[in-house]
């Protein structure tokens, strides 16, 4: 690790490939707030940050992306191994809510102490429509109805169980 970088970003993909606006807008959100911060991004294939950031992936298969809570955990273990003090969220909006619970679960499971700083601002300036990609080949981010429906199933799951799926 060059110099002290204590604050660490997490970009969530929102569909696939890294080619869809969805992705892209994260990867140029997290990209620029590492640049900023002078921070370190943990991220997945599909979100493709700039080169001069130090970045660390997550472990997946191609085709097969990680569930959210998957990702925060792995991201909140590469935290606790570098000594970082600090935590962002670059996220789609209609994703971000569940990136921040399940993030917050992580923290809580490796028991750590770290400071959130929530997610990055610049999430509220992409328009809300723009997030669903009909041609992402995840189906379920291709619209907003289709992601409702299984946000709905995901919402009302016991959490012991949503952590069963996860894993």
């Amino acid at each position: 690790m060059i110099g002290i970088k204590r604050i660490g970003i997490i970009a969530f993909a929102f569909g696939a490939p890294d080619s869809i606006w969805s992705n892209r807008c994260i990867a140029e959100i997290a990209s620029k707030k590492a640049q900023e911060l002078k921070a370190l991004v943990y991220t997945q294939f599909d979100i493709r940050i700039e080169s001069e950031i130090e970045i660390e992936y997550t472990d997946e298969k191609p085709g097969n992306p990680p569930p959210t809570l998957r990702i925060a955990r792995g991201a909140v273990h590469w935290a606790k191994r570098l000594g970082l003090k600090e935590l962002w969220v670059s996220a789609a909006k209609p994703h971000l809510w569940r990136c921040l619970r399940d993030l917050e679960q992580a923290v809580y499971e490796v028991g750590i102490q770290i400071k959130m700083g929530a997610f990055i601002k610049e999430i509220e300036q992409c328009p809300e429509d723009k997030w669903f990609c009909s041609d992402s080949t995840q189906k379920w981010t291709r619209s907003r109805e289709a992601w409702d429906k299984r946000e709905r199933i995901l919402k009302s799951m016991p959490f012991f169980l949503y952590k069963y799926v996860a894993n």
